[in-house]
């Protein structure tokens, strides 16, 4: 036997062989589906299930049964595509819409309340600031957090808001769930959030929600960035309400990373 087939985990082999199941045209599969197509029996297959949903790579429906990838299967595709340098398919997106207007974006997705950065492209010769790879406790605060918590279903964003503890960054931080619902709902009529200096002095930003194209539920949010010395809040309104819905729509289409099964390329921004 020679010493690569001495050290193979064969537990490591079927854990991969069932996260490599799921694509874009089997965004979902039962325990027993996975089972018959691996030639698993039912309680190794369970138990391999079981092990990638306390990883937080799988979750399964309580009602249906129904097993899908998480957003944070998501994340750890998202670094190996960065290790193989292949994060163009967001970067195409980001950059066409940063080159035409030299202003500073942050792509993240949500994980449980935590604020897990994508990518970032900074203004030129101008005055913002960069959140960190991993925010938390700003889902009430930031334009990003805000255009995530706005697309929830009704249930589910209360529930959200009531569970956060609502800390004030600044003297314009809502503080007030009462009050942070009635700016979310507002923020889902109009397609978008603001954040007018509630998570930094000095820092606006205007942000849209990022939807799975597959479950249809909100996973993140893109974010335009700016400084009070250069920009007012209604400025950035009106000129890139807009454009941020349109750029929140097409990096989502992004999001798994392949449609019927091939990578997407060839992005453009509509004008």
């Amino acid at each position: 036997m020679s010493k690569g087939k001495y050290y193979f985990s064969k537990s490591l082999e079927k854990g991969l062989k069932i996260l490599s199941l799921f694509d874009g045209e089997t965004p979902v599969l039962t325990q027993s589906e996975i089972a018959k197509t691996l030639g698993l029996n039912m309680t190794s297959t369970y138990r391999y299930i079981n092990t990638l949903e306390e990883l937080g790579y799988l979750e399964k429906d309580p009602k249906t049964k129904e097993i899908r990838p998480t957003v944070l299967c998501l994340l750890f595709c998202n670094n190996l595509i960065r290790a193989t340098d292949r994060m163009r398919l967001i970067q195409t997106v980001v950059d066409r819409v940063h080159g035409e207007n030299n202003i500073s974006i942050d792509v993240a997705l949500v994980v449980d309340d935590t604020l897990r950065r994508l990518y970032h492209r900074e203004a030129e010769e101008t005055l913002t600031y960069s959140l960190p790879d991993n925010s938390q406790n700003c889902l009430h605060n930031t334009a990003l957090g805000k255009a995530y918590l706005c697309c929830l279903p009704e249930d589910e964003m209360q529930d959200r808001v009531h569970k956060l503890v609502l800390t004030a960054k600044t003297e314009k931080t809502i503080t007030t769930k009462k009050r942070l619902l009635a700016e979310l709902r507002a923020a889902r009529q109009r397609g978008y959030a603001t954040s007018d200096e509630e998570y930094l002095s000095g820092l606006l930003a205007i942000g849209a929600p990022l939807i799975d194209p597959i479950s249809k539920s909100a996973v993140g949010a893109v974010s335009f960035d700016f400084s009070v010395l250069q920009h007012r809040a209604d400025e950035i309104v009106d000129r890139y309400a807009d454009q941020i819905v349109r750029t929140a729509k097409l990096l989502s289409e992004l999001l798994p990373a392949q449609k019927n099964g091939r990578l997407i390329a060839g992005l453009t921004i509509a004008d």
